[in-house]
Order: C-alpha cells, then sequence, then structure tokens
C-alpha cells in the first residue's frame, strides 16, 4: 500500500485538475430532464384515449406542471442506467353524446380534465404508476360519462408510450 503523497503516476484514479475523466472510471452522470419533458410532449399531446366513439372521444392535449429528476448514468465499461422520478399532468379533451348523435357537434357537451401521473418512476413495476383522473368544464352528466371512461383507459393507453420513453432513455 503506497504512503500519502507517493503514488504510481499510472494511477488513473487520482485527483485530476483538468477534471476529466479518464476511460470512464467513474460514473458519469447526464441530467435529461429538458429532453425527457420534450419526449413525453412529443409521445403524449395528441392522444386518443381510446373512448368508445358511441359514447364520444376524448384525446390529450396538453404536459403541464412537469416536475421530478431524470439522468442517464453511464459507469466504467460503457453500462448505462436510466433513472428517472418523475410526476406530471396531462391535460385532456372531449366530448359525448348526451341523448343523440348529433349532439356532438354542441359545444356545451365539451369536457375537459386532467390527468395526474404520480410516481412515474424506473425504480416502480408498470402496475404501481398511479394516475388520477378529474374533469373540471362540461354538464354533468357527460362529465362523469367521459370521466369514468378515461379512468377506465388510461393506464392501457398510457403504458406503451411509458414503455417507449425508457427504452429511449436508456439508450441515449
Amino acid at each position: 500500500m503506497a504512503k500519502w503523497g507517493e503514488g504510481d503516476s499510472r494511477w488513473i484514479v487520482q485527483e485530476r485538475d483538468d477534471g476529466t475523466n479518464p476511460n470512464a472510471w467513474h460514473w458519469v452522470e447526464r441530467n435529461l430532464f429538458k429532453w425527457s419533458e420534450e419526449k413525453l410532449t412529443e409521445l403524449l399531446v395528441g392522444v386518443d384515449l381510446n373512448v368508445p366513439v358511441v359514447e364520444g372521444y376524448a384525446k390529450i392535449t396538453t404536459l403541464t406542471k412537469f416536475e421530478g429528476d431524470s439522468s442517464v448514468s453511464t459507469r466504467k465499461g460503457g453500462k448505462k442506467f436510466g433513472c428517472f422520478d418523475l410526476s406530471f399532468t396531462l391535460k385532456w379533451s372531449g366530448r359525448a353524446a348526451t341523448s343523440s348523435a348529433e349532439d356532438l357537434d354542441d359545444d356545451d357537451v365539451e369536457v375537459k380534465g386532467e390527468i395526474k401521473v404520480k410516481e412515474f418512476c424506473s425504480t416502480n413495476d408498470e402496475d404501481e404508476y398511479e394516475y388520477t383522473v378529474s374533469v373540471s368544464d362540461g354538464k354533468s352528466e357527460v362529465k362523469e360519462l367521459l370521466k369514468s371512461r378515461v379512468e377506465k383507459t388510461v393506464e392501457a393507453t398510457l403504458l406503451p408510450y411509458f414503455r417507449q420513453f425508457a427504452s429511449e432513455l436508456q439508450a441515449l
């Protein structure tokens, strides 16, 4: 064992004035928060929430309130670890027929709401993701109809996009 101040110049694990990380000896972490927000916006905005056509439709309009952490860590040997712990809100809008199909053209049957995604995390299993669906505008009977339909389809609709996000993050 070497004494303090003694060392072999071949040792690459040392304090370096230039701040380099020779041969990726240590962890290298890249912050990908901004990329994550852009990617999830690209993947999710415009997605149809698969409400049955007879009952109406609903789609995601915007991604808001994006919070958390997202990064890719690379270890010696090029092993990559994509890590994320995110929460965000998706705004959605839709229409539903109250008594007949021609009601789909009426502005009064438009409904708006939010899907809050909590604990979208790389360490969680897919069944541990939390979704909260709420409605804000529209007739009460239409609001409840669309809310119940969106609640039934939200997980199955969003999971493929979440898987794609995780695989693309890992590949960076």
